[in-house]
């Protein structure tokens, strides 16, 4: 199984527009962020989307995307939704005018008669998708037709393009999130993104099925505090608790350099010894993660 990091950013991305800051004019690469969402491929060969927010055509034009076998959504927040009509490339309803059309190119037929995408999520974010994207859900008379998904509250593991997934309860502020544990052949990555905490229970949920946990990619804004997210003293401490051989920082605002944040939890590892054991003799690293980044497990 393999994670790509398709955006690592915060909801603005980085560089913000019209900001003149030293990240947002800095020309190291790892200090330009889309929006966060990740890309990952079984050993099954199908392919799943986590979060699909407004820079998706251009992630996948910049990745080479060209499937989608299941979403995964962590919540409904514009950054991390908004893209989703985009969706209609890989499966499509066809509107009535164009059902009358007999010249349709091979390429285009495969996408119409796929089968709907099917998206994972919970209940509140099924409910903001069924309004926001009403026209998904009606048929289409005229126009190049709408993505054809399915909705499905992830209330328990499942499995999905040959893997299992575990949806990991989170709060994102006063809004419940879904975080994502996904396994194959006994090795997990842990995706928690936008997420303020992470209960005990939840944890518990973490260790008690992903066999060797290989990566956590877990929510990190800043270094200052924020009510909606972990800061990077919070991310440290949330994964000190869970335990994982690689830790990634994601969500990432324009305030810190990617350089930065690995001075930054290098010092806080060396200043607090007892308080990140677990993170200083069992994982191997932590790092802030960057767009392109890819995980193995």
């Amino acid at each position: 199984m393999k994670l790509l990091f398709l955006g690592t950013g915060t909801s603005h991305g980085v560089p913000v527009i019209g900001c003149n800051c030293d990240v947002c004019k800095s020309s190291d690469p790892h200090d330009k962020r889309f929006r966060c969402s990740a890309y990952v491929t079984t050993a099954s060969d199908k392919n799943i989307l986590i979060d699909i927010g407004p820079d998706f055509r251009s992630q996948a034009l910049a990745y080479n995307i060209s499937r989608v076998d299941t979403l995964l959504l962590t919540h409904s927040h514009a950054d991390h939704l908004h893209g989703i009509d985009d969706l209609r490339i890989f499966s499509c309803d066809l509107s009535e005018s164009d059902l009358k059309n007999k010249k349709l190119k091979p390429e285009s037929k495969r996408k119409y008669d796929a089968p709907p995408i099917p998206i994972y999520t919970n209940k509140n974010t099924i409910k903001d998708i069924e309004k926001r994207f009403d026209y998904f859900f009606r048929h289409c008379r005229e126009g190049g037709g709408h993505a054809k998904v399915e909705l499905i509250n992830a209330k328990s593991q499942f499995e999905t393009c040959g893997i299992t997934v575990t949806p990991i309860p989170m709060l994102h502020g006063h809004l419940e999130t879904v975080g994502w544990l996904l396994t194959e052949n006994r090795k997990s990555i842990a995706y928690l993104t936008d997420c303020s905490f992470i209960s005990d229970e939840s944890i518990q949920i973490i260790k008690e099925n992903c066999g060797i946990l290989e990566h956590l990619v877990i929510d990190g804004l800043r270094i200052e505090d924020h009510s909606t997210h972990f800061s990077f003293m919070q991310a440290l401490e949330a994964a000190e608790k869970i335990g994982a051989k690689h830790v990634w920082l994601t969500h990432i605002t324009h305030s810190t350099s990617h350089r930065k944040v690995i001075l930054y939890i290098d010092d806080v590892l060396e200043t607090f010894p007892e308080k990140f054991k677990n993170l200083n003799n069992i994982a191997e690293s932590v790092q802030p993660a960057y767009d392109g980044l890819v995980l193995e497990a």
